[in-house]
């Protein structure tokens, strides 16, 4: 990855291919998320607490695949999903610095650049493009949620919503997979605590954190055809 801010002079007349900046995801299996995504993202993927590996803080994260650089919903030319993490739709594109330093930056080694690319980043009088005005309200909902974010991981935090999870499991081929450091809502936790989450909204996220962890049933199915295809694949012909 090599980030460089982006400016009109250098990087204008840039196109960008959205479905290549999708395969940037194939080797992602945690993606984190902001507090006012969470209920969209949990309809589809589990979404945990992860601890940071350099800070130490938690953060909401969709969980994507059941082992590191592993992506179950990456088809090899597409992610098979009906809603994506911000922090995925936003590729190649970055926020560097913090408040009024803060700056839109680009990947200049993705694959996404491409003169070919559908996705221009200024329209024909040099005005940004609507996909460029799409991008940039992804990283404005970005930025502006990490208060509301950290506020909602505090609370649950504070108030012993989550309970450490090991994931233990064993595939139809027989192989395993263990993944730790993650941290599941927990239902009889949100029930004790309901009176004292101030907002709806909140509970809402809450309970949508809690009934995500259902998909982990699905993830576990993705893995087993993904093991039955490669199986099928190394098989030799009777």
């Amino acid at each position: 990855m090599t980030l460089t801010q982006l400016t009109r002079a250098e990087h204008g007349a840039w196109r960008i291919d959205p479905a290549k900046a999708a395969a940037a995801a194939a080797t992602v299996h945690l993606v984190p998320l902001v507090a006012d995504e969470i209920r969209k993202v949990a309809g589809q993927f589990p979404v945990f607490l992860a601890k940071d590996a350099d800070t130490g803080q938690f953060y909401p994260a969709a969980l994507m695949g059941l082992e590191p650089h592993e992506n179950l919903f990456w088809n090899g030319t597409a992610l098979e999903a009906d809603a994506l993490p911000l922090n995925l739709l936003r590729l190649p594109f970055f926020v560097g610095g913090e408040g009024e330093e803060a700056v839109i930056c680009i990947d200049t080694a993705s694959a996404a650049i491409d003169p070919a690319g559908p996705c221009a980043i200024l329209g024909p009088e040099g005005e940004d493009s609507d996909y460029m005005r799409a991008i940039q309200a992804i990283l404005g909902r970005l930025v502006s949620g990490r208060e509301d974010t950290r506020r909602l991981v505090d609370f649950m935090l504070e108030h012993r919503l989550v309970r450490e999870m090991k994931l233990d499991l064993t595939f139809h081929d027989g192989s395993t997979s263990l993944l730790t450091g993650l941290y599941g809502l927990d239902e009889p936790a949100l029930a004790r605590a309901r009176d004292k989450v101030g907002e709806f909204a909140d509970l809402m996220t809450l309970a949508a954190m809690a009934l995500s962890l259902d998909h982990v049933a699905g993830l576990v199915r993705r893995k087993n055809a993904r093991l039955a295809a490669q199986a099928a694949w190394f098989t030799p012909a009777g």
